[in-house]
């Protein structure tokens, strides 16, 4: 099959065992018009909404490559909470913002598909629950979300990493739902991604350790940049991708914004790892989704 294969949502339920296999050899899947531009369009609008509700007057900056992030508690505590996360570049090192907020935003996680509103009806969306039978996973539980905007020349870069470095279970279960809410290519920062990769082992490890965050080199191999692949897609369009999947994306350094709207699962059947980062209350458990 194909590489640059992708296939409708409108005529996925003759395409099921095609998908499967599709994302079987490759490590992911692209279905288009999975969601309209309306859809979109409410999806974009509440983020905005939730970014300019927020209060906060000084912030850690958030940078793939710095990492300071991890060590501040806003970023333990969105495994239960909607929390922001603002570019690195556009903080300044007292912790103010150099812009309006809205103009700083990196993205907001982790645990929007669970409080709010409108990002609980798309994340549950039956369109969503209907591309479970692509995967053959009975009992898959929504673990995390992930809302990021990657801005027109701000957007910062996410650097190779595989998924399952940071959500482990055993058996390895996690995948991925990336929704684009924008139109995404080269040039504004799409998903790069290792076809096959996924069936290799995780290389790297993040976990929590004391109430701290510890990177562990499982493999010390850094991925190269041969045999990459750019997943272009329209908007409403969802790429499924397995958490051993290599994948990054580079900096938006274009005029037009590269939003996506992006959902976490794993395998109920499968043991979540007590040293994953992110642990709900047990007041707040995880859902079934299906």
């Amino acid at each position: 099959m194909k590489l640059n294969k992708k296939f409708s949502f409108h005529n996925i339920d003759q395409e099921f065992n095609e998908a499967n296999k599709y994302y079987n050899d490759y490590g992911f899947v692209i279905i288009e018009d999975v969601f309209s531009t309306h859809n979109c369009n409410e999806i974009k609008n509440r983020a905005i909404e939730l970014v300019l509700n927020d209060k906060s007057e000084k912030t850690v900056g958030f940078s793939l490559r710095k990492n300071k992030h991890h060590l501040d508690a806003n970023f333990l505590s969105s495994a239960y909470k909607i929390n922001y996360f603002y570019e690195d570049k556009m903080v300044r090192e007292d912790g103010s913002f150099k812009d309006i907020k809205i103009n700083c935003i990196s993205k907001l996680g982790h645990c929007l598909h669970d409080i709010d509103k409108v990002f609980k009806k798309y994340s549950y969306h039956d369109n969503l629950k209907k591309l479970f039978q692509i995967l053959k996973i009975n009992n898959p539980i929504l673990g995390q979300s992930s809302y990021i905007f990657k801005q027109p020349y701000i957007g910062g870069e996410y650097l190779w990493h595989q998924d399952s470095t940071y959500l482990l279970t055993e058996p390895l279960s996690c995948l991925a739902f990336s929704i684009a809410i924008d139109d995404a290519n080269k040039e504004n920062g799409c998903l790069i991604v290792k076809p096959s990769s996924h069936k290799e082992n995780i290389r790297n490890r993040v976990k929590l350790v004391d109430n701290k965050i510890i990177r562990e080199d499982l493999i010390k191999l850094e991925w190269d940049e041969a045999d990459n692949y750019a997943l272009e897609v329209k908007r409403g369009a969802v790429i499924i991708f397995h958490g051993s999947l290599a994948h990054k994306s580079l900096e938006n350094t274009s005029n037009f914004s590269r939003n996506s709207y992006v959902i976490h699962f794993f395998d109920k059947k499968s043991n979540y790892s007590v040293e994953n980062w992110l642990q709900r209350p047990q007041n707040f458990p995880f859902k079934d989704y299906l």
